[in-house]
């Protein structure tokens, strides 16, 4: 009983510091009183009416932000849900990573959905819908879905991608810009496996999860080399070269059920084709997910394909590729 009185006391005692903070400060520099977030990597804290929460309106927020992430071995969701009611919200959940807040009032004068951040915590992601109905509120929340996803999902690679430049492997990333011209920012752990002109082996390995990054380099003709038709052969063929398994015989491959999928991204500035499936290993039983970054370099000289993949044959793939898809998110020409 002392402690929690202790504990909440101490709570009080910090928003207060921080209330105070802010009404002397301009927005940038109350960030920096501001608390460290709380939560698990991939945990999304929902804030809506309990009634709500256990109908319709309830379902299509599962559905959407725990719906099946794409292209892993076996089902996962995208995100781990929690919810608390929005009296409950308050103490320790104010401080949650990522936060969506749902507002059902026939009382809401502006309906619609706004992303917002770091408001009780940095660095914290808010989205929050505004509805009178929950009718309508499932209508903004279906209508935004892909918005909604991608909004939390930058937000935990944001954060993933300044863990790795805090703490940045610089020589392997060196390595990398001598190579290519531009490096991804690589956290401690990562070794260099392989080192040539044209290919590079870039690995953590423990003793049941393997993360690596490949990057491959060859000369850039003409568009036609980014078509999915042409970068699915080429990177078969590369895969079949240069990435061998452990029996003879053996090597990288595409999964011979599901097909890979292809998009066009832009991100920082930068325009390329995202290629995104599962790997496995001809003549034996290894595989995985994979995801791809494809683009020429800056004087066009070459197309440069970054590649991340997981091995981690005990446990669930998601959170171990969102670590490396966002190594390849970080690249950055020197």
């Amino acid at each position: 009983m002392r402690n929690r009185l202790f504990i909440r006391t101490a709570f009080l005692m910090l928003m207060s510091i921080l209330l105070l903070a802010s009404c002397n400060s301009k927005p940038k520099d109350r960030e920096k009183y501001l608390p460290n977030i709380t939560g698990n990597a991939g945990e999304v804290l929902v804030v809506i009416n309990k009634g709500y929460w256990e109908g319709e309106l309830g379902s299509t927020l599962r559905e959407i932000l725990a719906g099946e992430y794409p292209y892993l071995p076996q089902r996962e969701a995208y995100f781990k849900l929690f919810n608390a009611t929005p009296g409950g919200f308050t103490g320790s959940y104010l401080l949650h990573r990522n936060i969506v807040i749902v507002n059902v009032s026939p009382e809401v004068d502006t309906t619609g959905i706004r992303m917002s951040r770091n408001s009780w915590a940095k660095p914290q992601i808010i989205v929050t819908v505004s509805a009178t109905t929950p009718e309508e509120a499932s209508e903004l929340i279906s209508g935004n879905r892909e918005l909604i996803i991608n909004t939390i999902e930058q937000a935990e690679r944001d954060r993933l991608i300044a863990s790795s430049k805090k703490y940045e492997d610089k020589e392997v990333r060196m390595a990398v810009t001598e190579n290519i011209g531009g490096s991804p920012y690589f956290p401690t752990g990562f070794t260099i496996k392989k080192n040539t002109p044209e290919f590079m082996w870039i690995s953590q390995e423990t003793t049941y999860v393997n993360q690596g990054i490949l990057i491959f380099k060859f000369p850039y003709t003409d568009a036609e080399q980014l078509s999915p038709e042409y970068l699915k052969d080429k990177i078969y063929n590369l895969w079949q070269a240069n990435v061998p398994g452990m029996r003879e015989n053996s090597y990288m491959t595409f999964n011979k059920v599901i097909e890979p999928g292809f998009r066009n991204i832009e991100y920082q500035g930068n325009t390329m084709v995202e290629m995104r499936g599962l790997w496995e290993v001809e003549n034996d039983y290894m595989g995985g997910p994979f995801v791809c970054h494809i683009f020429p370099d800056r004087n066009r000289e070459n197309i440069i394909i970054l590649n991340a993949f997981v091995y981690a044959p005990k446990y669930d793939k998601r959170k171990y590729l969102r670590q490396v898809e966002s190594i390849i998110y970080s690249f950055d020409w020197k």
